[in-house]
């Protein structure tokens, strides 16, 4: 009987270090190095995450990198970065990845807190979160601003939750101000 199931095909036909052209390093790990690359049969840039499987792991942790990849196989979210395949050449384990531009979470995370109105040089995780509790934030610039929009965020941004708008009006103030940039 003839299966009917057909795979997928897989975005990178031929496995192969030789198809990549390794741009620059762009992480790194405590078993592997994370490097920008150009997958040459589709110019397609990637993130080719070489491990040393064999040389630097032992049993358990070849395991858990082999659990990894099948989690990262499973996952399939805008939000996450996507599993493109993976292959074994010169005892390395090769793990093509889509490539984030924005870098990694932690950079991510810093370029964030550096556009935060809570930011400031000395600040730390603790007296971020202690200023963000406290709404000890400087006001929006109005010259960057609307008096809606600064209206709008400083009801939000209230110590006290039960003084705080709920969605449907902030949905609703929402709506006013859209109608009242489009008639400006």
């Amino acid at each position: 009987m003839a299966n009917n199931c057909v795979e997928p095909q897989k975005p990178f036909s031929l496995f192969a270090l030789s198809n990549f052209r390794i741009e620059k390093k762009i992480g790194r790990g405590q078993f592997s190095e994370v490097y920008r690359a150009t997958y040459l049969l589709e110019n397609q840039q990637v993130a080719l995450k070489k491990v040393q499987i064999f040389e630097m792991m032992d049993a358990k942790s070849r395991q858990d990198c082999i659990k990894e990849i099948d989690l990262l196989k499973q996952l399939n979210h805008p939000n996450v970065i996507k599993y493109l395949d993976s292959f074994i050449e010169d005892n390395e384990l090769n793990i093509v990845l889509e490539l984030a531009d924005a870098g990694d979470l932690s950079h991510m995370i810093k370029m964030a807190a550096l556009q935060s109105p809570f930011y400031s040089d000395q600040m730390n995780l603790l007296s971020l979160c202690q200023k963000i509790e406290q709404c000890d934030y400087p006001p929006l610039p109005p010259e960057h601003f609307s008096e809606k929009l600064r209206s709008l965020v400083s009801m939000c941004i209230n110590p006290d939750a039960d003084e705080r708008p709920d969605i449907v009006f902030v949905l609703q103030f929402s709506k006013q101000m859209q109608l009242w940039t489009a008639s400006t």
